[in-house]
């Protein structure tokens, strides 16, 4: 299929081409496939409430007398954001005028077109003017915004077909072509307006007319889910006068059939990508915000990359003075996160990205916290590249700050997790592991070679299974701050799946000589702190090279989970940790073993839903393989005894929940007192022990709030608003230590801190508790070896 932009002399029209329910084109000759039943056609709707004031800053398509001529608008025009506008043609009461209306994105392609859309609904005001509709505008001021993005913020060769071949184009990519407005800007609207979207089912385009069938998925604001799904079909049509200038905003207008009632709509063009983002950039003092790298010979940037998976992202660079600090914890990190960023509208949508220092080996970190999923993500500048030949010479050894190509990658992949976006091998969908944007840099390093190396060797671009996620997924799957990461995965949670091949759902080979066992209590009541215990064992006759991270954070391991309704889930930590792939060879016979608490996770409290839970480990081994657990049976029951009763009414509380997660109470007194009461009540059950031991880990170190005018001490350099406080760490080490083996209070140390942050205070200090009371040789041993194991798994 050949396309044209307006100045083609290409009228449009060239003939009637047809696309199957996954968009593809279909080569049809003759009627071509039936898109359901026909929509009445009726008088051109009127094209705005009068009420509504109209943006003069958007040069609208007028209304063209007919004997002027016009022509049908070409694919490049249909291609891109549009606002689109129900309303209904039976006669509604003033009192029950709604405003029906969201964005719709068309994608098109050489031979493929989709469209999809998000539909909010709002009651209409009885008296006053109709609000003008929320959009996202880039920039940091409306000039800016008006302007749009520079012309070098986007590289051709990147984007997408429809949008790329534009002969003598020689404005911006992103605006003031193909009846798009001179500035872009994107339909944002309240979430709690939020009520259905659809995706096409087929699509006729013939003289400029879109036909299409639907499929509509309607949303419960109350649960906060899909709930139904039912199907309806629509048509469009879009002229453009032949007298008017190429830059006028498109237009189309026409009816739909939404539930057994005919509606008018019309659709005004309002970019040539499809969503937009706003990125706010924070940089620790000494490290660098990557702007720019080469790689394949072009310069890529966070823009180009995302323009060619059609997003809009404008990037501001808003604070390069944050305080140094040479490592940060989980939950400073959090900190950060909640009380840095720019406070800002409600509506539009925004991810927040830090250039920190370090944590461990990680190359990044993506925070999933359950009450506000995610919403920011962070790269580690100081995080150190190894020194193997098939790496650059130049990039061996070094920090990523000092690497581009590398630490640009980072970022662009940390902010795809925030946009819900899986390493292709955890996805259940099985694309392919490849060294575009979403795999893991271990994995793209495996791809390497000494003729081609790293970082050069990395693609800076999406592949195809992301590309339809960022562009076709619905607004609360995407959304940065809406739905928790995996949610909309496939069968996997109660978002929209995807087409599913003869594949099926899987990660992986299962691998043989392996075995992956779980350990979970048979029973629990709501509230009760759990923990998991996951082992690796080669039981063949030869030495196997596997993984060596064996936790829920860094993607690796997940543990995939039936709920009493039947749902699935895959849980994970609450935050999603990215670095290289460190591996162990296990010996025949030897084995490695994790613990990890799994109270509370990416589900929020784990086992909350009374009743029999099903529980399955999944542990990539390396590339290609996987390794799968027996299945798990937990019975969760709600709290009976005056004791558990106590406990829940404190656990259940989600700071707590999260103190648990990061092991680290952070700055919310709240969740330290509600601690402090379970621990001095119930240390002698392990739920009052872990929280004596989150409280212990919390006290043991300092607590940095770079924004926060308050000080509490001087802290080895940092200035923080939580001062250690080793009087604390003894007594709450004291108290989990009562009745308790060594092997058991450092097993539980273990659990209670972050998986990724391998200097946690609480698991040594455990241990040293443990050597002061004069515990057995044997329990010493076994303690030491659990402390070893969360510092660095090794074989045993």
């Amino acid at each position: 299929m050949t396309e044209y932009d307006e100045s083609s002399g290409c009228c449009g029209d060239d003939g009637t081409l047809y696309y199957d329910e996954q968009g593809d084109l279909m080569d049809v000759r003759g009627p071509g496939p039936v898109l359901g039943p026909p929509i009445p056609v009726g008088p051109r709707p009127v094209p705005i409430d009068p009420r509504i004031p109209i943006d003069p800053r958007i040069p609208l398509e007028p209304q063209i007398p007919p004997f002027i001529l016009d022509r049908p608008c070409s694919l490049p025009v249909v291609n891109g954001s549009w606002l689109i506008e129900f309303t209904s043609r039976l006669p509604v009461p003033v009192f029950l005028r709604q405003q029906i209306r969201g964005p719709m994105r068309i994608e098109v392609r050489d031979t493929s077109l989709r469209i999809s859309g998000d539909v909010y609904v709002k009651r209409s005001p009885i008296f006053g003017p109709i609000e003008n509709l929320p959009i996202f505008i880039g920039g940091d001021t409306e000039a800016e915004a008006m302007a749009g993005p520079a012309e070098a913020d986007i590289d051709p060769n990147l984007l997408g077909t429809a949008v790329t071949e534009l002969p003598g184009a020689s404005v911006s990519l992103l605006s003031g072509v193909n009846g798009a407005p001179p500035f872009p800007h994107y339909p944002q609207l309240p979430k709690n307006e939020y009520s259905w979207y659809f995706r096409s089912t087929g699509v006729t385009y013939s003289s400029g007319t879109l036909s299409f069938n639907l499929r509509r998925h309607l949303w419960n604001r109350t649960s906060q889910e899909f709930v139904s799904t039912d199907t309806g079909s629509m048509r469009l049509t879009c002229r453009r006068s032949i007298l008017i200038g190429r830059n006028r905003v498109a237009t189309m207008t026409g009816t739909a059939t939404i539930g057994g009632t005919t509606y008018d709509v019309k659709a005004t063009k309002t970019a040539n990508l499809y969503r937009g983002c706003a990125i706010e950039v924070d940089v620790m003092t000494g490290r660098d915000w990557p702007a720019s790298a080469f790689n394949h010979g072009a310069v890529r940037t966070f823009q180009n990359v995302y323009a060619s998976a059609g997003w809009d992202t404008r990037v501001r660079v808003d604070d390069l003075n944050i305080p140094s600090d040479a490592s940060l914890t989980m939950a400073e990190l959090q900190t950060l996160l909640t009380t840095h960023r720019d406070p800002g509208a409600a509506d539009p949508w925004r991810l927040w990205l830090l250039v920190g220092s370090a944590q461990g080996g990680l190359l990044g970190v993506m925070f999933d916290d359950d009450s506000v999923p995610r919403e920011g993500s962070v790269g580690f500048a100081d995080a150190t590249l190894g020194g193997q030949n098939f790496i650059e010479p130049a990039a061996r050894n070094q920090p990523l700050n000092n690497v581009p190509a590398a630490f640009l990658r980072t970022m662009i992949h940390e902010a795809g997790h925030a946009l819900n976006l899986f390493h292709p091998k955890h996805d259940v969908h099985v694309p392919p592991i490849g060294t575009e944007i979403m795999n893991q840099t271990g994995d793209v390093m495996g791809f390497a070679s000494t003729t081609n190396q790293y970082p050069g060797n990395a693609t800076f671009a999406f592949a195809q299974h992301d590309l339809d996620s960022l562009i076709h997924s619905p607004d609360p799957q995407v959304r940065p701050g809406w739905k928790n990461f995996g949610w909309g995965h496939g069968s996997l949670s109660s978002g929209l799946p995807v087409p599913v091949d003869a594949t099926g759902y899987t990660t992986g080979d299962d691998t043989d000589g392996l075995s992956l066992d779980l350990v979970l209590p048979a029973e629990v009541y709501v509230g009760e702190y759990v923990t998991a215990e996951v082992t690796l064992t080669n039981t063949g006759d030869d030495p196997r090279e596997v993984t060596a991270r064996l936790n829920l954070a860094e993607g690796y391991l997940r543990l995939h989970h039936v709920l009493p309704d039947g749902s699935v889930e895959q849980v994970r930590d609450v935050v999603v940790a990215c670095g290289t792939r460190p591996t162990a060879v296990l010996a025949p016979g030897e084995s490695v073993t994790a613990r990890m608490q799994v109270f509370f996770t990416s589900e929020g409290v784990t086992f909350e839903q009374p009743g029999t839970h099903v529980v399955r480990a999944e542990f990539d081994v390396d590339m290609f393989t996987t390794a799968r657990s027996q299945r798990s049976t937990v019975y969760v029951r709600t709290a009976a005894t005056e004791t558990e009763v106590d406990i829940a009414a404190q656990t259940l509380d989600t700071a707590v929940g999260r103190a648990f997660a990061l092991g680290d109470f952070g700055t919310d007194t709240t969740a330290r007192d509600r601690l402090a009461t379970v621990a001095q009540a119930h240390n002698d059950v392990d739920t009052g022990a872990a929280a004596a031991l989150v409280l212990a880990n919390s006290f043991a170190r300092g607590h940095a709030d770079h924004r926060s005018d308050s000080r509490a001490a001087d802290d080895g350099g940092r200035a923080t608003t939580r001062a250690a406080a080793p009087d604390e760490v003894k007594r709450y080490l004291d108290l989990a230590m009562q009745g308790r083996s060594a092997e058991e209070i450092v097993r539980l140390a273990a659990t209670v801190a972050s998986p990724v942050e391998s200097e946690a205070p609480v698991v040594t200090d455990a241990l040293g508790r443990a050597k002061r009371a004069r515990k057995g040789k044997a329990d010493l041993a076994a303690a030491e070896a659990i402390a070893a194991d969360f510092v660095a798994a090794s074989p045993a």
